[in-house]
């Protein structure tokens, strides 16, 4: 079984994708996916949003989309921006 979550890159292209349920083998493709070790932002209804906790170090880009979701949900200060690829995972995952 997987779980369906949502992809934002960072040239603001949105895409599902299918997370796996164990999970270690999640954690695994989260890494991969954000392209290190994760960072999770908490979002209403239990959502959250999992970047890369290293995303501004070094060559990077600002990922508008996932910043403004970020930003209307007040998970971040307004002066603060997503870099890279963000996944919003739905509310179950948190349970």
């Amino acid at each position: 079984m997987t779980i369906e979550s949502s992809l934002i890159l960072p040239n603001g292209e949105v895409d599902s994708v299918s997370l796996l349920e164990d999970d270690e083998a999640r954690l695994r493709q989260l890494q991969e996916l954000v392209g290190g070790c994760v960072e999770v932002v908490s979002l209403p209804g239990e959502r959250c949003m999992v970047i890369n906790e290293n995303g501004k170090d070094g060559p990077h880009m600002i990922n508008h989309t996932a910043t403004a979701i970020a930003h209307e949900a007040e998970a971040i200060m307004s002066s603060d921006y997503i870099a890279g690829v963000a996944v919003i995972l739905p509310a179950e995952v948190r349970q």
